[in-house]
């Protein structure tokens, strides 16, 4: 990718062979094989987004209303465009096209977003349609919907033309990391980024109705990242929806995940008043953790932590970003999110009977006391001091930079879900007797304290450490 802003306009003519052209008059199906396409595209100069004019290899998917079975995919050489067919061809076998009444959408999709990833149809069971699915990516993308084309003949030979004006869904915002920042990706090596005020989504098709399906997710949701280049500079792209229209100050965090769930974590406050953002060593610092595992010396104590929060089904911890399983007290087995209220209300009332769910998974790991986490806060003052970042808490130790994030996972009462993304709820060890509760710790928007649970079959996610 050569530019940061939009492109705007292009146009889908295709030409016919011969002189003379009529409109064609019958109804019903035309078969598209014998169409011929010459394509002729013209960008703009919108600055809503992050493109300004086509480059070699980029790809222009057309879909026909009411067609199951073909496509047209439009590719850029630098030059002029080619088309092909669903299966890489050139004859549209199965493509079929009305003469009149009938519409196409468009959709643009840089080349590292789509990478080799051809549209299939997909059933959807909610809606009980199926349509055309690229799979569930959540990179940037331009539309155009629901564009009248006409179809016109000679002979039997057919034109088809069209104008398609793609453009890129309002508040679409670009976030760019360059590669120095960071360490190559590669298989199970990706990036996520979060950042403040930004709302991640999903592309995920085009439906029968000729609408572009897509869904918001959350505001401080994690961005895929691509790799890419900006100018000459190569590094990683990641795309969401500003929450508003205004400047922002944004909170940054980028995560690297690898095949062994190891992970670098940084922290970044970057203003701009535009929709692109370059993070560059003046913004961010990378704190490697890889030479310690999953695992992070925040420089206080005699403990270790863990990098996210516990789960049953993984052989490693779960990634800073994820909520992990959730546990009742003094339990190794996960929450029952399906049990009935009496099942859910079960809980340990002898302390004797505790187990630490981090230990029955690895003997080298325990669940932290009232003692370490108090240490660990302490007022926000002398050891660590906190923000709330994306979708949870981040803790930076006042004795060496490194941070900690804590997704703000909620927690489960009685089956139900509550505070899953406003609050963070994370078990300590420690009982608190008599009232057969036991002390976890909470952290929100606004405070981060030591609270007391109303009850110890309460739902929370736990947080492993092990000693130095």
């Amino acid at each position: 990718m050569k530019k940061n802003l939009l492109f705007a306009a292009a146009a889908l003519v295709a030409l016919a062979a011969c002189t003379k052209e009529s409109p064609v008059k019958e109804e019903g199906a035309i078969d598209a094989s014998k169409l011929v396409f010459n394509i002729d595209v013209r960008s703009g100069s919108d600055t809503k987004g992050v493109k300004t004019a086509w480059e070699n290899g980029d790809d222009v998917y057309v879909f026909f209303e009411d067609n199951t079975s073909q496509y047209v995919k439009m590719t850029f050489d630098g030059t002029s465009w080619s088309y092909k067919d669903k299966v890489g061809g050139t004859t549209f076998s199965g493509l079929t096209l009305t003469a009149t009444g009938k519409k196409l959408t468009a959709v643009y999709m840089p080349d590292f977003v789509v990478g080799d990833a051809t549209p299939t149809r997909e059933y959807d069971d909610y809606n009980g349609w199926d349509f055309w699915s690229f799979g569930n990516v959540g990179g940037y993308f331009q539309k155009a919907e629901n564009v009248e084309y006409t179809v016109t003949s000679t002979d039997d030979v057919f034109t088809l033309s069209a104008v398609i004006n793609l453009t890129a869904p309002d508040r679409i915002m670009q976030f760019f990391v360059p590669a120095g920042e960071c360490a190559a990706p590669g298989s199970g090596n990706e990036y996520a980024l979060t950042a403040t005020h930004v709302i991640s989504y999903n592309f995920k098709g085009v439906n029968p109705d000729g609408t572009i399906s897509w869904e918001h997710k959350y505001n401080g949701g994690a961005m895929q990242g691509y790799n890419g280049s900006l100018g000459e500079a190569p590094g990683y792209y990641f795309w969401g929806i500003l929450e508003s229209t205004g400047n922002y100050a944004f909170d940054c965090q980028l995560v690297k995940r690898n095949a062994e769930r190891k992970y670098a974590i940084s922290s970044s406050v970057v203003t701009k008043d535009v929709r692109h953002v370059t993070i560059s060593s003046a913004a961010v610092k990378l704190m490697n953790f890889t030479d310690r595992g999953p695992f992070v010396d925040m420089g206080i104590g005699n403990y270790l932590w863990s990098t996210g929060n516990l789960t049953e089904t993984s052989p490693f911890i779960a990634d800073p970003l994820a909520s992990g399983d959730y546990y009742k007290w003094g339990y190794t087995t996960p929450y029952d999110k399906t049990g009935t209220t009496d099942a859910h209300r079960n809980y340990i009332s002898d302390e004797a009977n505790f187990a630490d769910a981090a230990t029955a998974k690895n003997p080298a790991w325990h669940m932290l006391t009232y003692d370490q986490f108090m240490e660990f806060y302490r007022g926000d003052y002398e050891n660590t001091r906190w923000s709330w970042v994306g979708n949870g808490t981040i803790f930076t130790s006042r004795r060496n930079g490194l941070s900690l994030f804590f997704a703000a996972a909620g927690y489960y009462g009685d089956g139900t879900a509550i505070s899953v993304g406003n609050q963070g709820a994370y078990w300590t060890s420690t009982p608190s007797t008599p009232d057969l509760n036991a002390y976890s710790f909470v952290c929100n928007r606004s405070i981060v304290q030591l609270n007391q649970i109303e009850s110890r079959y309460t739902g929370c996610t736990i947080r492993p450490v092990r000693d130095k």
